[in-house]
């Protein structure tokens, strides 16, 4: 053994040895850098084939996931839009309901004011656009108390009209502003000095306003902006009702007599709730 290794059969060995390691050294790192024909040609062709089907199958599967996802969307749009839509009449309601409580509580607090009248309360049901002027439907009738010729006042106990008809459950009033009927109201303008009298009616002439007549050129106390309210001399409407304030006033072409232009007090295009006074003995003239 020691012969073997002695003199240069040691050294050489130990260079067979060396250069056994670097050989193999090269070859494993050769055969991590360069690979065979056929496995670059196995490579290429599945990079060929990846191109060819992965790109298309790619884009149809993002084309439906985005297409799922648009009719997420929609769907919740359109939840959001019902939401949206009930939300809004549940807010209409609600502001409905606040108007109508408040009406109601100035009808309570005007009756409560005038213990002297027989109030009955009703609600407009109807109104034709072609007598939007003239007539309205109330929901109280013969059954309620309600009688023929009866004053019908809003809210705040301002004059509306009369009762024109009865029937058991409903009623026709006439409304101040038409121009169809032959009967006025008899009315006075209220000002610093005696209260100055005339017939009040519907103006023809201008739409939503009351013409008062027959108003003496002797009364210079009276003045745009007075009060009018019912005279008393009446068979049908107890005196000291309201019903509207001066306009203006027109000549009648006499030195007698005058008219005057009037805007009602009660909002006749708002009507909902209303009061039919039924008068008690000794409130209108026998």
């Amino acid at each position: 053994m020691n012969r073997f290794f002695s003199g240069g059969r040691l050294f050489a060995f130990l260079a067979a040895v060396i250069l056994l390691v670097v050989l193999a050294g090269v070859s494993l790192r050769s055969r991590l850098t360069e690979m065979s024909w056929p496995e670059k040609f196995t490579i290429d062709i599945t990079s060929f084939v990846g191109r060819v089907f992965y790109s298309p199958v790619f884009q149809a599967e993002t084309f439906f996931s985005r297409l799922k996802d648009l009719e997420t969307l929609y769907a919740e749009n359109a939840q959001l839009q019902n939401a949206a839509s009930e939300d809004l009449l549940l807010r209409v309601q609600l502001n409905q309901l606040e108007q109508e409580n408040a009406q109601l509580k100035t009808m309570l607090q005007y009756k409560g004011t005038v213990p002297q009248f027989d109030l009955i309360p009703g609600e407009m049901t109807g109104r034709s656009p072609l007598s939007w002027n003239s007539e309205i439907v109330l929901s109280v009738g013969q059954k309620a108390g309600v009688g023929s010729s009866m004053p019908v006042l809003d809210q705040y106990g301002d004059l509306v009209g009369k009762v024109q008809s009865v029937a058991g459950y409903s009623s026709a009033a006439e409304l101040l502003t038409s121009t169809e009927t032959s009967d006025g109201v008899s009315a006075s303008i209220l000002s610093g000095g005696a209260p100055v009298f005339g017939v009040i009616s519907g103006s023809s002439t201008h739409q939503g306003l009351l013409l008062m007549q027959f108003i003496s050129q002797l009364a210079v106390s009276i003045h745009p902006g007075d009060l009018v309210v019912t005279s008393g001399l009446s068979t049908i409407y107890p005196k000291g009702i309201p019903i509207g304030r001066v306009v203006s006033f027109i000549s009648d072409g006499t030195s007698i007599t005058r008219s005057a232009l009037i805007k009602p007090l009660a909002n006749m295009n708002q009507l909902n709730y209303v009061f039919v006074l039924a008068p008690k003995p000794g409130q209108v003239q026998p």
